[in-house]
């Protein structure tokens, strides 16, 4: 789903050949680090409604997605709007705000127009 925002990188054996051979591996493909774009206080006050939901025991942000959004894969939404990058910075009673609607923030944190 984000690939397409991400620049791959394909790294062949013959770079390593000695670790790839040991591991019977032809080429690894490596994606950079995506950098999604800040909110602005416009954003939030005029671009986005949103859901709270208080975390639990055994919550996770794709549950939330796949809640909300019918797809777990949008968890790095909640996860980008929220401040969060992994469920491992909430902790049990933290709110998580859900952004609504989902393409506008997706456009939004990619600055897709």
């Amino acid at each position: 789903m984000l690939d397409k925002y991400r620049t791959t990188i394909i790294v062949d054996s013959k770079l390593r050949e000695k670790i790839y051979s040991r591991m019977r591996v032809e080429e690894v493909i490596q994606t950079e680090t995506l950098r999604l774009n800040d909110l602005t206080e416009d954003d939030l006050r005029t671009n986005f409604t949103y859901v709270e939901r208080i975390v639990g025991q055994g919550d996770k942000m794709f549950k939330f997605a796949h809640e909300i959004y019918g797809d777990a894969d949008y968890w790095w939404v909640i996860a980008w709007f929220n401040n969060k990058p992994t469920d491992a910075h909430c902790k049990i009673g933290d709110v998580l705000y859900i952004p609504l609607p989902l393409s506008r923030a997706v456009s939004t944190a990619t600055r897709e127009r």
